[in-house]
């Protein structure tokens, strides 16, 4: 099975996490012949990002967070 690897940044998105990680999965859920992982770098955000990402990431295993000590900003991050 061949594995697709969705990589993402992000600085203060906690309104648009959750929907993202939602829409992810639906997707893979049509494509029964691929597995997958979410790879996201979080850029130092000061909302409640972080805490998001924490709780998705502790209810799956696919979703791998990555926490910047700063904001590497969107280029440099991935």
């Amino acid at each position: 099975m061949k594995t697709i690897s969705v990589v993402s940044s992000c600085f203060n998105e906690e309104g648009n996490l959750q929907e993202f990680y939602d829409r992810i999965v639906r997707t893979f859920l049509n494509l029964p012949g691929y597995a997958y992982e979410i790879i996201i770098a979080d850029n130092c955000s000061t909302d409640r990002s972080r805490e998001i990402l924490r709780s998705i990431a502790s209810g799956d295993h696919r979703f791998k967070v990555i926490m910047n000590a700063a904001n590497f900003g969107h280029i440099r991050s991935p």
